[in-house]
C-alpha cells in the first residue's frame, strides 16, 4: 500500500462520524427535545363580573354596585402555592340621565346628560391557593387605593357615545382588602380554563363622594353636596381565570 493510499483512507476513517451524523435524521420532525419541551405554568389570570355590597355606613347612602375585576397572580413557588396577586376593579354604584337642551340659545336641540358615581380599586398582595385537584380554593390579601369620583357626560339623543365629559367630584383613601375564593377545573390541555368564584371585603375608611341626586343642577353653577362617611362593601365576584404560560427551561 502506497503512503498516498494510506493518507486517503486515513482521512476517510476521520471524516465518518460527522458524514453519518449529517445524514442521520434528526428525532422529532426537526425540533430539538428542548422546543418539545411544554411551556412551564409561571402564574394565573383572569377576569369577573363583580357586585359591590356595601356595608355599615356606606349602607345607609348606597344599595348596591356593579362592575368588573381583573387579576394576574405570578407564583413565588414552583409549586403555586404562594403568588404575588396585583387585583384591579371599576364600579358603578349610581347613575342617573336627564335629557336638556343643549343651550339656553339652541332649546330645540336636546341631548342626554348623564351623572356616574364611580369606584376605581386596586391591589397588591400575597395569595395562597391548593396546587392540584379540579377544585382548588385559595385565599388572598393586598393593599392599595381606592379612588371615588363622580362624572357627567353629554351625548346627543341619537347618539351612542358622547361629545363632551366632566369630572363633578372626586376623592380617594387606602385600600385594604382580603378574602378567597374557590377555582373550578373547566377544560384541560396546556391552559386550562377555571370558574372563579370569590368574594372579598374592601376596607376603604372615610372617604368623600356623591351619590345619585348629590348634585342640584337648577342652579348655575350647580350645587354639590358631598357626603362623607366609611365606604367598606364586601365584592362578590364570577368570572374566569386561566394559566400564565412562561419560557421553557
Amino acid at each position: 500500500m502506497t503512503q498516498r493510499t494510506s493518507s486517503l483512507l486515513v482521512l476517510a476513517f476521520a471524516l465518518l462520524p460527522a458524514t453519518a451524523a449529517a445524514q442521520r435524521p434528526e428525532p422529532f420532525g426537526g425540533k430539538s427535545l428542548a422546543a418539545l419541551r411544554p411551556m412551564r405554568t409561571i402564574g394565573w389570570a383572569g377576569g369577573s363580573l363583580a357586585l359591590a355590597l356595601p356595608q355599615g355606613e356606606f349602607a345607609d347612602y348606597v344599595q348596591i354596585g356593579g362592575g368588573i375585576n381583573g387579576f394576574v397572580a405570578i407564583k413565588l413557588s414552583e409549586d403555586g402555592l404562594a403568588s404575588i396577586r396585583l387585583d384591579g376593579t371599576i364600579l358603578v354604584y349610581g347613575s342617573e340621565t336627564r335629557r336638556v337642551p343643549l343651550s339656553s340659545t339652541v332649546n330645540l336641540v336636546t341631548v342626554d346628560v348623564t351623572t356616574s358615581n364611580q369606584i376605581l380599586s386596586f391591589g397588591i398582595g400575597p395569595q395562597l391557593a391548593a396546587t392540584s385537584g379540579w377544585i382548588r380554593p385559595y385565599m388572598s390579601g393586598s393593599v392599595g387605593f381606592s379612588y371615588f369620583w363622580t362624572s357627567s357626560s353629554v351625548r346627543g339623543a341619537d347618539n351612542i357615545e358622547s361629545f363632551a365629559t366632566s369630572t363633578n367630584f372626586g376623592d380617594g383613601a387606602l385600600a385594604l382588602r382580603a378574602g378567597g375564593g374557590i377555582w373550578v377545573q373547566l377544560t384541560r390541555g396546556r391552559k386550562p380554563l377555571w370558574l372563579d368564584l370569590a368574594a372579598h371585603y374592601v376596607r376603604n375608611g372615610r372617604v368623600s363622594y356623591l351619590r345619585p341626586g348629590s348634585i342640584d343642577a337648577s342652579f348655575s353653577p350647580p350645587r354639590i353636596h358631598p357626603i362623607e362617611s366609611e365606604t367598606n362593601f364586601w365584592l362578590v365576584q364570577l368570572g374566569v381565570a386561566t394559566t400564565l404560560q412562561g419560557p421553557r427551561r
